[in-house]
């Protein structure tokens, strides 16, 4: 089995172009041209926490390539302070897509096919704040609305974008002691700078990164045993200044639910595990959480499903959840469905997860273990998803698709009855609420978990 899961993660790196290629968006039409997206292959990212002036800032060295002529898209919610494109400087404009899904920015200089550099520098304001001993920072993420992922901060690409990223986070005037918990791998530079390297196939929906002073949280770190032979080491935490449920507590539901999900999934696909208790719901990572207790199980859930087999637009988020709320509810199935939403069907930018998928959602999968029953139900085709396409973005089309292919039986006008229709013909009527798993909060309530 450790040969397998070394296989699965060097398979999701070497398909990680492959995939980009094949769902980068398409290009559209600007002010005096095309805005075109393009392959980001590799991404760093210098971030100094000026602890003297209590300044926080950013300089990020991007390497990219053009699959076709145009402006270059990338985006960050912070305007950059300076942008450069293979050395000179240039200006970015943001602006909304054909649609007005979401909004990005662009190069705003005519970039021929090939290999690119764009630097970009820029203020970091949200989740930073100075205290007398040092930092607390973070860059947490949410699908509920656009623009949330790891562009809330840091300059980045669409979530269909593999990328290899590396942060060099240095604390400048530091005189004690940072703790970082992350999902990368983390190598101490000197006493007041580290490097952190994340893997090629991460998007940027997968990073968890949280700093604070030492002494801030209390800590129980332990190894998971897998399946596959592996000693994954794990992490679960809290700030102390939050109410919490207990580290031994929160240690027992997490090996509890690990050995569930690799019952049933498979080795976990990832090399560590951190969970954060914080907040009211959850959000997920790759091999990492920020959640509350009830919620930790639909969070680990998705280091299979949504940060292993992830998806590569909005359109598509709403399988995972779907799949983690069907879990929540007992893997329960159903012969029967009625109404119909629009899950699938967004307009073509969109970024953001449909909240339907927590109920309908939930329902729909229902109704196709119950129809597919006498071949299994779904438990053995989601097993062979991760098997098949851990860390390969994809869109519903592909999910369908490979869904026909393993049963045999077509399950297209299912998805195009019940999720490409209208979400003006819902049915809510049988579907039980699940709004408090993935719960938007303000920057004002994420602070009290810095």
């Amino acid at each position: 089995m450790r040969s397998l899961l070394f296989f699965l993660l060097i398979l999701g790196q070497a398909f990680a172009t492959e995939n980009d290629l094949s769902h980068r968006p398409k290009s559209f039409n600007v002010n005096g041209g095309k805005a075109v997206f393009a392959d980001f292959t590799e991404a760093q990212y210098k971030i100094s926490y000026d602890l003297t002036s209590k300044r926080a800032y950013a300089v990020a060295t991007i390497n990219f390539e053009m699959l076709e002529a145009g402006f270059p898209i990338f985006d960050s919610v912070t305007a950059p302070s300076t942008v450069s494109l293979d050395g000179e400087s240039v200006s970015a404009i943001e602006t909304r897509t054909p649609q007005n899904e979401t909004m990005a920015r662009y190069v705003n200089k005519f970039t021929s096919i090939g290999a690119h550099e764009l630097k970009i520098e820029l203020p970091l304001a949200t989740l930073v704040e100075f205290i007398d001993n040092g930092v607390k920072s973070a860059f947490w993420t949410s699908d509920l609305d656009e623009r949330r992922f790891l562009e809330r901060y840091l300059p980045a690409n669409f979530e269909f974008d593999q990328v290899k990223m590396t942060f060099i986070v240095e604390f400048i005037g530091l005189k004690n002691k940072q703790v970082i918990y992350t999902n990368g791998s983390v190598q101490e530079l000197n006493n007041q700078s580290y490097k952190i390297e994340y893997p090629s196939y991460y998007t940027a929906s997968s990073i968890f990164f949280h700093t604070v002073p030492q002494g801030l949280t209390n800590e129980l770190r332990f190894k998971l045993k897998s399946i596959d032979g592996r000693d994954i080491p794990a992490v679960v935490y809290f700030s102390k200044s939050t109410w919490n449920t207990g580290l031994e507590r929160l240690k027992a539901k997490t090996i509890e639910v690990f050995q569930e999900l690799e019952s049933d999934y498979g080795p976990f696909p990832h090399p560590t595990l951190t969970v954060l208790q914080a907040g009211m719901g959850g959000m997920e990572y790759c091999g990492a959480t920020m959640t509350d207790f009830s919620a930790l199980g639909h969070e680990l859930f998705h280091s299979y499903f949504a940060r292993g087999v992830m998806p590569a637009n909005g359109n598509s988020g709403w399988l995972d959840e779907a799949l983690a709320s069907w879990r929540d509810d007992g893997y329960q199935s159903s012969t029967f469905m009625s109404g119909s939403s629009g899950m699938s069907s967004h307009p073509y930018y969109t970024r953001t997860t449909d909240k339907a998928a927590y109920t309908f959602g939930a329902r729909f999968m229902s109704f196709l273990d119950g129809k597919l029953k006498t071949k299994g139900g779904l438990k053995p085709f989601m097993r062979h998803m991760v098997d098949k396409r851990v860390f390969s973005p994809l869109f519903v089309e592909e999910f369908v698709h490979e869904m026909s292919e393993f049963y045999g039986v077509s399950v297209h006008e299912d998805f195009k009855r019940y999720t490409y229709g209208s979400s003006l013909n819902l049915d809510h009527s049988s579907n039980k609420s699940n709004s408090k798993i993935h719960r938007k909060m303000s920057i004002e309530e994420l602070k009290n978990y810095l």
